[in-house]
């Protein structure tokens, strides 16, 4: 009895401990590599696995080094990220302010002006302000955050961060500037930017924005046509059908949400109208068609990854999410003898290609082998790992990863049959759009805060105004009342100078706090009116 007991127990730890022993990797860890880099990503296991391997594989070829990478990923989304490197910055540039440079902290000059990217330092530091000299103190220093690598997340993060002194120049435009070109990766694409012009940061991988969709949900909701525009969207068969990102928690959904208001103020554009009138229009046409969106959302998850899961699952017929997100859930819901659970169209006219940078931080404990990092990402051997098929040569060894290179090299003739998307040639689409950063990129985080305060924080009373308005058929005056786009969040109210743009720009959060609160209020107010007009039939 005792041996069978022993026997039992021996087979279930086996059981237990297969996946644990069998999972592939690199047999390196922190305790026998010759040296660790972190870095920090939102990417997810799939990614930060594959340049794992590919990046060891490559060290231990080309510098006969065992390199072991510590990778950091804090909280569910890009939001996060941002936080726990502002929070590390700002902690270690107070102890070096202090003891190193033995000067008194502020936190009304010193810390809440060190990383200020508004902030323009006077051409002498003699004409320095309390603020200034902090600024340009930082700028100066090798304060370091723990950690060498900013990989992914989308551009604007970068270009925040970039401006906030926290990126620095790796090298890699020194040491590879035929890469930097029209033939390979090019300065600008669709009005997005590629690279920085002062080189702290490039674009790693391409992305564009679109929907993804369940056929199977649409055809029991009885939907004949997919949706292929963001407008399809906000039709009300969609009534707490669609899955969608809270934007202050992700990043890529704060830019399609950005691609769709563009494309609002570009319709306006080609009716004739001026480009001041286009872009007041247009964005709040965008707001109104956001609103909808959100109005048939049955939820705001903390993370974009969610949405094509519950997609593909049926908890949701369709929602917004980044091209490669969508065509990983279409491969992986793949069966023989029915077609996959999930589509994806990025809309025509509706998105642009933009980059997901990698950067090396200030004050990069390993700088060496963090530009090392950098520069094969950038090269053929990393750009061949995003867009190969598994086990294809240099592809990746577990999953197709379905991402975009950014190295126009890598769409060749030689590299498409090992491809898993080669229909995809991002190079000669034509889109039929074009970002123009002048006319939303300021608006990003009065976007993000709309967006919160219009559908998450009033979620509830918004769902209710909307399934008032179906049920009565959408009667004209609470139809007009629910468009209502108030002048608090108008295009010029969130313009730099603007009453909300100088709010959000500012560091005063019990004045946001306040703002927030009162246009939740004035929204929920909205919306029972629109309850009330409708249920009157008005």
């Amino acid at each position: 009895m005792t041996l069978k007991l022993i026997a039992i127990g021996f087979a279930l730890l086996v059981t237990l401990s297969a996946p644990f022993l069998l999972r592939p990797g690199t047999g390196i860890t922190a305790g026998n590599s010759d040296i660790t880099i972190s870095v920090i990503t939102p990417h997810n296991e799939s990614i930060r696995h594959e340049f794992g391997l590919a990046f060891a594989r490559h060290m231990k070829l080309t510098r006969n080094k065992t390199v072991h990478i510590d990778w950091r990923t804090p909280g569910s989304g890009t939001a996060d990220l941002e936080r726990y490197l502002q929070s590390e910055y700002r902690a270690n540039f107070e102890h070096y302010w202090r003891d190193t440079l033995h000067k008194e902290w502020s936190n009304t000059e010193v810390a809440s002006h060190f990383d200020n990217r508004r902030l323009t330092l006077p051409e002498n530091e003699i004409n320095d302000s309390p603020k200034h000299a902090a600024k340009r103190a930082f700028l100066q220093s090798n304060v370091s955050c723990g950690v060498d690598v900013f990989f992914g997340g989308g551009d604007y993060p970068f270009k925040r961060f970039a401006e906030m002194g926290y990126l620095v120049d790796s090298g890699i435009f020194n040491r590879h500037p035929e890469w930097f070109s029209e033939k390979i990766i090019p300065s600008k694409f669709s009005g997005e930017i590629y690279y920085d012009t002062k080189r702290r940061w490039v674009g790693a991988s391409l992305s564009s924005f679109g929907i993804c969709y369940n056929p199977f949900v649409l055809q029991r909701l009885g939907v004949n046509t997919p949706p292929s525009q963001w407008m399809d969207l906000g039709e009300p068969v969609y009534f707490r059908k669609i899955a969608i990102a809270d934007p202050t928690k992700s990043g890529s959904v704060t830019k399609a949400l950005e691609m769709l208001v563009q494309q609002q103020m570009r319709k306006k554009v080609k009716d004739g109208n001026t480009q001041e009138i286009a872009l007041t229009e247009g964005w709040s046409n965008g707001l109104q068609l956001i609103r909808r969106i959100g109005a048939n959302a049955r939820y705001f998850t903390d993370s974009a990854t969610k949405i094509p899961f519950d997609v593909a699952q049926g908890n949701a017929a369709a929602g917004m999410c980044i091209d490669f997100y969508g065509r990983t859930y279409n491969e992986i819901t793949k069966h023989p003898g029915r077609g996959p659970r999930i589509h994806y169209v990025t809309p025509h006219g509706g998105s642009s290609f933009s980059v997901d940078p990698i950067a090396m931080l200030r004050g990069a404990p390993n700088p060496a082998i963090a530009q090392a990092f950098i520069d094969f990402v950038i090269s053929k051997d990393g750009q061949k790992i995003w867009a190969f098929r598994p086990q294809e040569p240099g592809g990746p060894i577990k999953k197709a990863l379905r991402r975009l290179p950014i190295r126009k090299d890598l769409y060749s003739q030689e590299n498409t049959p090992h491809c898993s998307d080669p229909e995809v040639r991002p190079f000669s689409d034509i889109t039929g759009f074009e970002y123009i950063s002048a006319w939303t990129g300021r608006h990003f985080n009065p976007l993000r805060f709309i967006v919160r305060v219009m559908c998450i924080d009033t979620h509830e009373e918004l769902q209710k105004a909307w399934q008032a308005l179906i049920k009565s058929g959408f009667p004209p005056r609470a139809l007009a009342a629910f468009n209502r786009i108030d002048g608090s969040i108008s295009y010029r109210a969130c313009q730099k100078e603007g009453s909300l743009g100088k709010i959000l720009g500012g560091k005063n959060s019990l004045a946001k706090a306040r703002l927030a609160k009162a246009l939740a209020s004035s929204f929920r107010t909205q919306y029972a009116e629109v309850i009330n007009l409708a249920e009157a039939g008005h």
